[in-house]
């Protein structure tokens, strides 16, 4: 077989084993980014859940200074009925009214904090719902990217095989300048020449519909050994047989 025929057969495997792995690097991508979705909904969860806790141990903090006041203000009280100096009941009394204005000012507090405790419970509702829809997605993906992988697993193995005899049949400077050309294209590194008017030899890339100059047509015309690409897009450009009995002509 001739170089370009060559290029040819390397080009045709070499398509459906990049669509084979476009399938499966997409089922991939798509699990992957369901992973980092369902782990940043689950870090959200579990900082909330830490940050009720941590708010719950503050309120239960201050409920109990605001207890060992009212436990103060008692006794306080029990000095102040016993009291019979007028100097110690006024010390006492003035005791009592800013002990009773640190308890309300601890109340208050806890309020503030248990009301801030419902509203992050509030918050972690949403955010454990979102987690769940986020691991029902994270299954979902896994059982698609686990599918896939058995559905082309196989025949992306046997054509990756086909391949690699295929391009054992490719000299390295042209398998190089077809590698190239495929990473750029996405997999189409060959285009067909077409005709614009035969008569007259011109013809243009099937590709990029670049004008193909008249000694790199010679080239290819004549000989079918020689990998000539595209001056626009780098493909390697290659004769339908019915173009190539046309040219000969």
């Amino acid at each position: 077989m001739t170089l370009i025929e060559n290029l040819v057969s390397l080009h045709r495997v070499d398509s459906q084993v990049r669509a084979l792995r476009g399938r499966l690097d997409s089922a991939t991508t798509y699990l992957k980014s369901q992973q980092r979705q369902h782990a940043d909904a689950c870090s959200r969860r579990d900082e909330l859940r830490s940050q009720i806790r941590q708010m719950q141990a503050t309120a239960v903090n201050i409920e109990n200074e605001s207890n060992a006041i009212r436990d103060r203000i008692e006794a306080l009280r029990g000095e102040l009925n016993k009291s019979t100096n007028q100097k110690t009941y006024a010390t006492i009394l003035s005791e009592l009214k800013l002990l009773q204005e640190k308890r309300d000012e601890a109340d208050e507090r806890a309020l503030a904090q248990l009301g801030k405790v419902e509203e992050a419970k509030a918050k972690l509702v949403e955010v454990e719902g979102l987690a769940a829809q986020r691991q029902e997605l994270l299954d979902s993906a896994t059982k698609e990217r686990n599918q896939c992988q058995v559905d082309v697993g196989e025949r992306l193995a046997e054509l990756e095989r086909e391949r690699a005899q295929a391009a054992s049949h490719v000299p390295a400077k042209e398998l190089d300048l077809f590698n190239r050309a495929a990473e750029v294209h996405e997999g189409e590194a060959m285009a067909e020449i077409v005709a614009t008017d035969a008569r007259r030899r011109e013809y243009v890339c099937g590709a990029c519909n670049m004008e193909l100059p008249p000694e790199k047509f010679a080239v290819l015309s004549t000989n079918p050994n020689a990998a000539v690409v595209c001056v626009s897009c780098k493909r390697i450009l290659f004769m339908a047989p019915q173009a190539q009995d046309a040219a000969k002509e």
